[in-house]
């Protein structure tokens, strides 16, 4: 496979899961260092509410919530600042906790774990129906 960022040849390849899509990427060992080094540190990103982790605590799954739905948009406006409106943001977040959450109802409903995915379904429908259009 040949490096996304200088085009030479590697045998380095990363398999990245980007909202239910895997995707393989490819970089050289010096341009991996390259992209590690430009990239926002996670340290210095906020970390989530007190508050809002209090609400989720209920959930078997509240910290790949965090990690998957909420870290990539504090990630994001950590890089490029405030993009979004408050209600494009909270629609936005809403779009990915239903994308995370569907992936984990499929889970439940091949694992057979039918209470998990009434639970679930009735959580999609809550954030479908705050979400405004």
């Amino acid at each position: 496979m040949k490096c996304l960022k200088c085009g030479q040849e590697t045998s380095k390849s990363y398999k990245v899961d980007f909202d239910g899509a895997e995707k393989e990427i490819a970089y050289c060992q010096k341009c991996l260092m390259d992209v590690l080094k430009e990239s926002v540190p996670l340290k210095n990103t906020p970390s989530p509410s007190e508050d809002s982790m209090r609400k989720k605590r209920h959930l078997s799954f509240d910290g790949e919530m965090v990690i998957f739905v909420e870290t990539p948009l504090r990630i994001l406006e950590e890089m490029f600042g405030k993009i979004w409106s408050d209600q494009e943001k909270e629609n936005f977040e809403n779009e990915r906790k239903i994308t995370f959450l569907e992936r984990k109802l499929n889970e439940a409903i091949k694992n057979e774990d039918y209470r998990k995915a009434n639970r679930l379904k009735q959580l999609i429908l809550q954030i479908k129906n705050k979400t405004v259009k």
